[in-house]
């Protein structure tokens, strides 16, 4: 009788092991599903826009500007991002490179982006064309503090630019 409790007890241990195995892995998953970035995974300082348009095998691109310590960054590049691409069947956001801007915060920085770019929140992911003397602002997504109208505009933003098509949502 004892060698049957000890086997069943052998069992359960293995088993709830087992379970809990499961359990770390799948919600390990589930957060890292979420840590991915599905933007192109070249990454510019702000004085390299350059060589963005050398790598883009047009006069049109889009760039991510990015703090990656601003939590607004993050969360559009890991969350909204990632989620407009998980409704589209999992497509990435290649032509979009992110042009880092560490220490967004400070006031001088921020004038910078908005004179350079015409923009006025951070972050944001401007579309800009090439010309003869750097570039200029085609079309743009800005961060803004309503995460509903955040998910909407952006997704118009990479509708309009032709990321996807409506035929591909769900």
């Amino acid at each position: 009788m004892l060698k049957k409790y000890l086997k069943i007890g052998i069992a359960g241990i293995v088993l709830l092991g087992i379970l809990i195995f499961i359990s770390v892995n799948l919600s390990n998953y589930r957060l890292n599903k979420y840590r991915d970035s599905v933007v192109n995974n070249l990454v510019y300082k702000n004085n390299q826009i350059d060589k963005v348009f050398e790598n883009s095998d047009n006069d049109l691109a889009y760039l991510f500007l990015y703090d990656p310590n601003d939590d607004d960054c993050i969360y559009l590049d890991e969350v909204l991002l990632k989620q407009l691409s998980y409704d589209h069947n999992g497509i990435r956001f290649d032509q979009i490179y992110k042009i880092t801007y560490e220490q967004s915060y400070r006031s001088y920085i921020q004038q910078l982006i908005r004179n350079t770019f015409s923009i006025s929140s951070f972050p944001a992911i401007v579309a800009v064309k090439k010309t003869e003397d750097g570039f200029e602002k085609v079309d743009s997504f800005e961060y803004t503090a309503d995460q509903k109208r955040n998910a909407d505009q952006l997704n118009n933003f990479l509708e309009r630019n032709h990321f996807y098509e409506i035929s591909q949502k769900d």
